[in-house]
């Protein structure tokens, strides 16, 4: 029995200094990165662009009395982009009213003429087209159309041109089959 106890606490001895020397911790502070980016990024059309980033690793390892052995690594990462959508809410408007696209904007023919050379654009090119088109909508009996298509020219054009776009509306549009007064360079409600 007495060699049983010996056996024990050579065994208690060995693995508790082992324990012990075991036992030992490491602790890793928190660490933390951080990048800014100040500055633009010219998207015309839409698409994507690429603002930066950081990576960064580490490593370490660690070795302790009794052969107990540690081996650690990290890797990070971290990066900034940016995806850009032109949604022109005012040309999608004027499509399901079904108005003429807006001249001067990014159509296709604002495009070809600047491509063509054409400098000098009218500044009552588009209240000229929403009276054009005011004209076809009325005759094709679409009077709705056709009143907020004249409505929006007499709003863009000169003060010369909207007067007599006024004109013509008054002409086509009697006063008891509207809804509002008009006035040169604006619209009053009726009752005011």
């Amino acid at each position: 029995m007495h060699r049983l106890g010996i056996l024990v606490t050579t065994a208690l001895l060995v693995f508790g200094i082992d324990q012990f020397a075991s036992a030992q911790s490491t602790i890793q502070l928190p660490s933390f990165s951080r990048f800014t980016y100040s500055g633009s990024v010219l998207v015309p059309t839409g698409g994507s662009s690429s603002l930066g980033g950081i990576s960064r690793s580490a490593s370490g390892r660690s070795s302790r009395r009794g052969g107990g052995r540690g081996i650690g690594a990290g890797v990070g990462h971290a990066g900034a982009s940016a995806h850009v959508t032109i949604i022109d809410h005012d040309a999608i408007d004027r499509q399901i009213r079904g108005l003429p696209p807006k001249s001067g904007g990014t159509s296709r023919s604002a495009v070809h003429s600047a491509k063509t050379g054409a400098t000098k654009a009218d500044p009552d090119a588009e209240g000229k087209a929403l009276v054009r088109f005011a004209r076809k909508q009325f005759l094709a009996g679409n009077r709705t159309s056709a009143f907020d298509a004249y409505r929006l020219a007499i709003e863009t054009l000169s003060p010369r041109l909207s007067g007599l776009a006024a004109a013509e509306f008054r002409r086509v549009f009697p006063a008891e089959k509207r809804p509002v007064t008009i006035q040169p360079g604006r619209f009053v409600a009726d009752g005011r």
